[in-house]
């Protein structure tokens, strides 16, 4: 007897401006042999998850940015984390990200009173790179997990967060 084993994995993204992207691969596999059920579902998810979260990284046209009248602008790609700090502006006071998410993150920190060394090691966790050098997609993500988790003090995790301006 064979059975179908279908494995799907899926990554949304938020983007500046309101915007977000999304990937989604799924597999269906036939398996003739039912104890190789366990490592074959491993093993594919492993192996889509990787796929999808090497492909999300270019974030593509964001709202916002200009372009030639009736062209598309160039698809831009977010630098990867292992870029070479020689490659980013040297300026103490210089972020990669935009103004508005640097605004926010400080924002945040300002407000839940965060120890600034802690998020800039979070940072270097989540994305191989300091808080300044975060790029555009990587600083939303940042945004996210901070509102997420550092919402203002008699808030219920029921209710909306504190900073629910962003468009969600």
């Amino acid at each position: 007897m064979s059975v179908i084993l279908e494995v799907n994995y899926s990554k949304k993204v938020g983007l500046p401006n309101y915007s977000s992207h999304s990937h989604s691969v799924t597999l269906r596999v036939e398996l003739s042999d039912l104890s190789q059920l366990e490592k074959t579902n491993a093993d594919l998810y492993q192996r889509i998850q990787a796929s999808v979260d090497s492909q999300i990284v270019n974030a593509g046209h964001l709202p916002g940015e200009t372009a030639p009248a009736g062209r598309l602008p160039a698809p831009t790609t977010s630098a990867p984390a292992t870029a070479s700090p020689a490659s980013r502006p040297a300026t103490d006071d210089t972020w990669q990200c935009s103004p508005k998410q640097r605004e926010l993150i400080e924002k945040i920190i300002r407000e839940s009173q965060l120890d600034i060394a802690n998020i800039e090691t979070l940072a270097k966790e989540r994305f191989g790179t300091g808080l300044r050098q975060l790029n555009k997609l990587q600083a939303s993500s940042l945004i996210d997990e901070l509102i997420e988790t550092h919402q203002r003090q008699g808030q219920r995790r029921d209710r909306r967060p504190a900073y629910s301006g962003r468009g969600r």
